[in-house]
Parts: C-alpha cells; structure tokens; sequence
C-alpha cells in the first residue's frame, strides 16, 4: 500500500528525517513512535501529500505521488487518503452529519448518496442517533468518531491518525482504536498511527519508531 525510498526532508537548514525507507502492506495497521520532535508527524505529512519531501520516492496504492501536479495531487488526497488528527477540526457551524459529507460533496460526490453513507459510517461508530447533532453537544468521544466519519466518507484507501487519542481519556482512547480494528475488518483500509500511548501502539501489527529523524526500529 505505501512504499518510501530514500525520504529526506530538511527545515531552514535542519534535517528532520534522514533517508527514509519502509514498506506497508494492504491493510495493516502500524503506529509510529518517537520521542516530540523525532520527526513522526512531518513523516505522516509527506505520507498525507500535505507536504513534499526534498529527496526520495513515494508509492502509495502504486502512485508516485512525488510525480503528481497540483490539481491531481488534491484529488488523489480527498479520495485515497483520510486523516484523523488529534483535534477533530469540526466546523461548529454543521452538524455532525453536515461536516462529514463535505468531503464528498468536494470530491463532487451526490449529496444524498452521501448522505447515505455517512449513516451506515455512523452506525458501524456507534454514532448513529448523532446525525443531527452540533459539535458542542458531542462529548470528545463522540467528536472523535465524527472526525474518523468524516476520513471514512470517500472510502480511502488509506487513514493517516496524528495522536488521535491525545484528547480522549485512556477509557476513550482504548476503545478508539478498538474501533481502528472494527474499521479494518469491514472496510480493509491501512492504517497509520503516529502515537505516544506504548501501550495501543503496541497493539497495532507492527511499530515502526523514529529517533532524530531516522527509523530506528
């Protein structure tokens, strides 16, 4: 599913991840561990196409990312990838059912069609009798799963999740990533978790841990 050779990437004249290189498969689920400032996030960013590496080659589902222009880079990003962050990035405005859609409706994807969706997604999270709900009557939860809503709705083939359980209590954050493994079994995405919980990056397939902006591990 993903392939890095040889990634570098440097900031005003510091280099934050040295010469990169791994492989995941179709359907794992790997956390990425490291120390604040090892690197983990930037890596997930070049990974999400949010940002471009200065050396080195990126595949994911057999696409060269590195090759796209702008305007197929976007649209590669809307539909193949899905991001989960640590703060659900909700618009107050909408309600849940609203802010989960518009990825879709982005994508130029039928509303009700959409709207439809979103309602099995709902009810596969444990969610269903939120649609209508605002996010400030949401626990932080229930904000969460609205958020993985929202990176499920155009079927990615790919969930990229930056401390999705920074929020969330240990209660919270363990049944968060029971639902990564609920996820993957009904709808066979890949999954990569940059984390600082041990003890769930533990549980993912494998752990891939980043050190002065190397793999070290």
């Amino acid at each position: 599913m993903i392939r890095l050779n040889n990634i570098s990437k440097s900031f005003s004249g510091t280099q934050v991840l040295k010469d990169i290189s791994f492989e995941i498969k179709d359907s794992e689920i790997v956390s990425i561990t490291g120390a604040s400032g090892a690197g983990k996030t930037t890596l997930l960013n070049i990974m999400g196409t949010l940002e471009k590496a200065d050396e080195g080659e990126i595949f994911i589902n057999g696409k060269d990312i590195q090759k796209l222009k702008d305007k197929e880079l976007s649209k590669f990003r809307n539909k193949e990838i899905g991001f989960v962050f640590q703060f659900h990035y909700l618009l107050s405005e909408f309600n849940a059912l609203e802010n989960t859609i518009m990825p879709a409706i982005i994508y130029g994807n039928n509303k009700k069609e959409a709207e439809e969706k979103a309602k099995e997604i709902f009810h596969t999270l444990g969610i269903g009798n939120k649609l209508d709900s605002f996010p400030n009557e949401l626990s932080g939860g229930e904000q969460q799963r609205v958020a993985i809503a929202r990176a499920l709705i155009n079927s990615p083939a790919l969930i990229l999740a930056d401390e999705p359980t920074g929020n969330l209590d240990s209660s919270n954050a363990k049944a968060l990533f029971d639902l990564f493994f609920v996820l993957r079994e009904k709808f066979h995405q890949t999954f990569v978790i940059v984390t600082h919980a041990k003890d769930l990056s533990l549980r993912c397939d494998r752990q891939l841990v980043i050190s002065d902006g190397k793999i070290i591990e």
